[in-house]
């Protein structure tokens, strides 16, 4: 039965419940806008790192330019924080974020 968290959201708790199972210890790996990074920087890492074409990269990198942040992968804990600290040593600002 949905529930609403929000007056423009709704929820299946049900889907919420299997989502959740499925992504227990997953951690996003989030990447972050910063005066330093380039474009191309962000792009070569999420081809490097996440396998990313490089179109993918490329509206990758734009959205994170324009709104700050955006999320690069969701993974295991252990790898999610290897690929931030990866992203780190290639000039690339990146936080990860339980889900």
């Amino acid at each position: 039965m949905p529930s609403h968290a929000d007056a423009d959201v709704v929820v299946d708790e049900d889907i919420a419940g299997k989502v959740g199972q499925l992504f227990d210890g997953h951690y996003a790996v989030i990447i972050l806008d910063s005066d330093f990074t380039t474009f191309a920087e962000v792009e070569g890492a999420c081809i490097e790192l996440f396998g990313f074409t490089p179109d993918e990269a490329a509206a990758l990198a734009m959205k994170v330019h324009t709104t700050g942040e955006a999320l690069a992968a969701v993974l295991p804990e252990g790898e999610a924080r290897r690929a931030v600290r990866s992203l780190r040593t290639r000039n690339v600002r990146a936080r990860i974020e339980r889900l």
